[in-house]
């Protein structure tokens, strides 16, 4: 039994290494295994202490002790007829869990190695996931995975167009090679890996804040910035070798499904239902000839008619947006997008073709507010109407803005006028489109009006970016987005729609069938926790996001959101 390829060379050098060893002199001192032996022998000096302690002789005899005879060390023989992939498996199942990407080294290279495929061959040259890129880890919703997980999980959906825990991965992946890859693991593999280069080079690209971003090479900086992973299976899709797609095709599927996200992402409305979507959209389009394939997309999402996955239409966006406190309503990252792409439209690269020298630079410029968020001491109003009025612009979109400078505390709730002012500070932090006309209109003043004014032309910058096909509309069928998304337990059970104490079921699932208990105060009761809403009920036991709403059955057999939508109607 040896070490990993990657482990075995820097083990054999640190192992035959004359004490004491010059751990910095080594050719693979940056192996993990040199680095835990540099750890382990300094913590032995650490406890031994100096040799001429009276008590040295003694923590050496107990170290000693320690090692030869309490250490115990398991081993397993198999016979010659016994799968080691599934005694493999049972320990991971029944130990500590190892990732998606561990197991499916695993399983890979035993598939290789029934198939007489020299493997210490293709580990070197066709496993690209032994590095520190992939063995990031990434935050998913709640959850932190390595990015060698996320990607297989990611590049499984594009394969079989399925929503996939990324729990489930490794057995989804196992079924997919076992019955439907149609394909050696030898001929795979090489595959695998140059998608896993290409997503490689999008992510290293996409961090880059100069480089001339293409625009699947955008859409993932603007993903990742968001901490939205929704659209990286079709990224992948577009891109599978045997497919073939140009370029002209791949950019207009890219952004339509970006608008659709993103568009969604403006009016803060829930992501649960996107990954199933995105699925099906793979599986739908496979088979779609490249010069439909744009237009069928297109038309599929502008079909999605239900609140939880519509594409919005302009008319609700600008409503919604207008008074929206976008500053406290949305993450700093994805704020700064919105503000990013509304520059990048008035550098002309709505429609990619730039007027104005180059996109702005994804520098994590600071987002500043132009009227302050402390107004009161220079910007002073007449009454409390204008008061109340004043508090509900200063955190609109109009009234922000980026610059390459974070203004400190006394300039930006500063008066806005005079040379020490804030207009004058503005003028010399600003290299951006987005405040020029903030210098043109604004030499008397800046107050409210000309916040809506500029909340209107941002909103404009935002629909032009992320635009939708000609006459779309974003009708819901189910129920506006909003009032849905205002309804609780507590509402249902005030209004009379819910009992206290009613017991909700699981919809079936590999999750098990589990039953939760309404309180009171519209919470649930689950197995001796209380959760504050349907979805963190759900979210708990199928360990992903869930909503609630579809998730839990009443007990004649309706969902949830059934129960909702008679609220909602008055029913």
């Amino acid at each position: 039994m040896q070490h990993t390829n990657r482990d075995r060379a820097g083990y054999d050098e640190v192992m035959r290494a004359d004490p004491p060893i010059a751990y910095g002199e080594l050719k693979q001192s940056r192996s993990l295994l040199v680095l835990g032996h540099k750890f382990f022998g300094g913590q032995v000096e650490q406890w031994l202490g100096d040799d001429s302690s009276p008590d040295f002789a003694m923590r050496a005899q107990v170290l000693t002790n320690v090692i030869t005879r309490a250490l115990q060390i398991v081993v397993i023989d198999l016979r010659a007829d016994e799968n080691s992939q599934e005694i493999f498996e049972t320990l991971n199942a029944r130990g500590t869990p190892l990732t998606a990407a561990d197991l499916i080294k695993n399983f890979v290279f035993q598939r290789l190695a029934a198939e007489r495929v020299d493997t210490e061959k293709a580990y070197v040259e066709d496993w690209p996931f032994e590095s520190s890129f992939w063995e990031k880890e990434i935050g998913v919703g709640r959850y932190f995975i390595s990015r060698s997980s996320l990607f297989l999980n990611q590049w499984l959906m594009s394969r079989v167009g399925e929503e996939t825990s990324p729990r489930q991965t490794f057995a989804r992946f196992k079924y997919f090679v076992e019955h439907e890859a149609g394909m050696t693991m030898a001929q795979l593999l090489p595959v695998l890996k140059r998608q896993a280069l290409l997503y490689e080079r999008w992510t290293n690209r996409a961090a880059d804040p100069h480089a001339d971003l293409s625009v699947v090479e955008l859409s993932v900086y603007r993903q990742q910035a968001s901490e939205i992973e929704l659209m990286k299976p079709i990224l992948v899709w577009l891109h599978e070798p045997e497919e073939n797609y140009g370029d002209a095709v791949i950019e207009r599927v890219v952004r339509a499904v970006e608008s659709w996200v993103f568009r969604r992402a403006l009016l803060r409305l829930p992501t649960a239902d996107l990954g199933r979507v995105v699925a099906d959209l793979i599986k739908t389009h496979r088979a779609t000839p490249q010069a439909e394939l744009a237009g069928r997309v297109e038309a599929y999402l502008s079909r999605l008619n239900v609140a939880s996955t519509y594409w919005p239409g302009d008319a609700e966006i600008e409503r919604a947006l207008a008074t929206e406190p976008a500053y406290r309503r949305f993450k700093r990252g994805r704020l700064r997008v919105f503000l990013e792409a509304a520059e990048d439209h008035l550098r002309g690269y709505s429609d990619s073709s730039g007027l104005s020298g180059g996109r702005i630079a994804r520098a994590g410029y600071p987002v500043e507010h132009i009227m302050p968020q402390k107004w009161e001491t220079y910007w002073l109003v007449d009454d409390l109407a204008a008061e109340v009025n004043r508090r509900e612009h200063v955190h609109r979109l109009g009234n922000l803005t980026l610059l390459t400078k974070s203004l400190n505390s006394s300039i930006s709730n500063g008066p806005w006028l005079g040379e020490g002012g804030k207009r004058a500070k503005l003028r010399e932090h600003d290299v951006f489109l987005l405040n020029r006309k903030i210098e043109d209109v604004s030499a008397d003043g800046w107050d409210e009006d000309l916040i809506d004014r500029r909340t209107s032309d941002l909103i404009g910058a935002l629909l032009a970016t992320w635009p939708v096909p000609e006459g779309h509309v974003g009708e819901v069928k189910d129920a506006p987005a909003e009032s849905l998304a205002s309804v609780s337990l507590k509402q249902l059970i005030a209004a009379g729609h819910l009992a206290p104490g009613t017991t909700l079921r699981s919809r079936p699932g590999n999750w098990g069938d589990h039953e939760a208990v309404v309180l009171e105060n519209g919470a649930l009761s689950l197995a001796g926790q209380v959760f504050s809403s349907p979805s963190a009920a759900g979210h708990h036991l199928r360990k992903g996001a869930t909503n609630g709403w579809y998730f839990w059955l009443l007990p004649d057999g309706r969902r949830l959101t059934d129960l909702r939508e008679a609220y909602r109607n008055g029913g």
